[in-house]
């Protein structure tokens, strides 16, 4: 069940399905937009109409052992009934959010109700921030106890132009000045979006980047106690005294009466063009940094994915992982990352077909 499908990423996800010679159920609100995009796909697709706005819609369609592939951004305003009705009709869940209080709200609030019901809930399981927690995973499994800290940092390659689809722009919009979760000094703590600054080597140009809440501050400590810092970057398109400005004024914003609803507001203005086109992705790319280091600050393992555009590898990578689950019955309850679910090496080896592979380990 393909829930948005005819939204950007939902459209993308649908075609990797389609090229899988799988044949997923597309779910929206406009019964007129879902059979276009079923006769493009020339597979004769079902489809099923729901809104979040009306919830029974959604249980409607649902049935049990269902997996529910959400890309209904943003999901601050339309996810929450999804993840909900998955719970109550015992479907497992997964969506593509990249959105930090969401992504809190389904391990804190909604992940413990789906362990109870038995249900399987894997948020943020497209290129944020699955793809930071892989490359962190495979540099702390050498370090092991050593390992103290963890910066990752993700890096768009290419030219701007149309780099972000409607939908991000929406969701960043939401999101900027609200707290997010960040692990510091081994307890997550409320952060802000920019309120820490980092520059990484990106081939051979130092890029600045901003602190976001990304799923790692949860994910990674699980799974390394010894983490007492986890840090999630995105790369910034400024040099380093820019970047620190802007999250200066993000943290001023965040204080100011109606600031935040005015950058929401904004930030929802239907836009010409949805997101990149098929040739401007195929003319861009991404890198994914983790670099590890011990309990004195030293670095001492770096891991770099690099490869496709963000949104080619999070539409390939979702339909990967739903035909996984639909294969599987056996999944663990509760909200999970793609790396409790699927294993460090199966999910490596998905994300290379998916065209992010490893491009350096050291």
């Amino acid at each position: 069940m393909l829930f948005g499908a005819s939204g950007y990423t939902g459209r993308l996800v649908a075609e990797a399905l389609a090229r899988a010679k799988a044949r997923p159920v597309l779910v929206g609100r406009s019964h007129q937009n879902l059979a276009a995009l079923g006769v493009s796909l020339g597979k004769g697709l079902d489809i099923a109409v729901a809104d979040v706005a009306h919830p029974a819609t959604l249980l409607e369609v649902l049935r049990p052992h269902d997996v529910l592939v959400s890309t209904v951004g943003p999901f601050a305003r339309f996810g929450r009934p999804v993840v909900e009705a998955a719970i109550i009709r015992r479907c497992t869940y997964l969506d593509s959010t990249g959105e930090p209080p969401f992504i809190r709200s389904v391990i804190e609030e909604l992940g413990p109700v789906a362990e109870t019901a038995g249900v399987t809930l894997l948020p943020a399981a497209a290129f944020d921030y699955t793809a930071g927690a892989l490359a962190a995973e495979i540099a702390l499994r050498p370090v092991g106890d050593a390992a103290s800290r963890v910066d990752i940092g993700y890096f768009f390659l290419g030219g701007r132009r149309g780099a972000l689809s409607r939908g991000t722009v929406a969701s960043l919009g939401g999101f900027a000045f609200t707290a997010q979760p960040t692990f510091r000094k081994g307890e997550l703590v409320a952060g802000r979006l920019g309120d820490r600054v980092a520059t990484f080597e990106v081939g051979s140009t130092r890029r600045p980047a901003l602190s976001v809440g990304g799923a790692e501050h949860y994910w990674l400590p699980r799974r390394h106690p010894s983490l007492r810092d986890v840090n999630v970057f995105v790369g910034a398109e400024s040099r380093e005294a820019t970047a620190r400005l802007a999250g200066r004024l993000v943290a001023a914003g965040s204080v100011i009466p109606g600031v935040p609803s005015l950058v929401r507001l904004v930030s929802r203005r239907p836009r010409s063009v949805a997101g990149p086109s098929a040739e401007q992705r195929e003319h861009s790319g991404a890198e994914v940094q983790a670099v590890v280091y011990d309990g004195s600050g030293t670095p001492c393992r770096m891991v770099v994915l690099r490869g496709a555009n963000p949104y080619s590898f999070s539409g390939a990578l979702l339909a990967w992982e739903a035909m996984r689950l639909a294969a599987s019955g056996d999944t663990p309850a509760g909200a999970q990352s793609p790396l409790d679910v699927f294993g460090l090496e199966e999910l490596r080896d998905a994300a290379a077909e998916a065209g992010l592979p490893v491009a350096e380990e050291t």
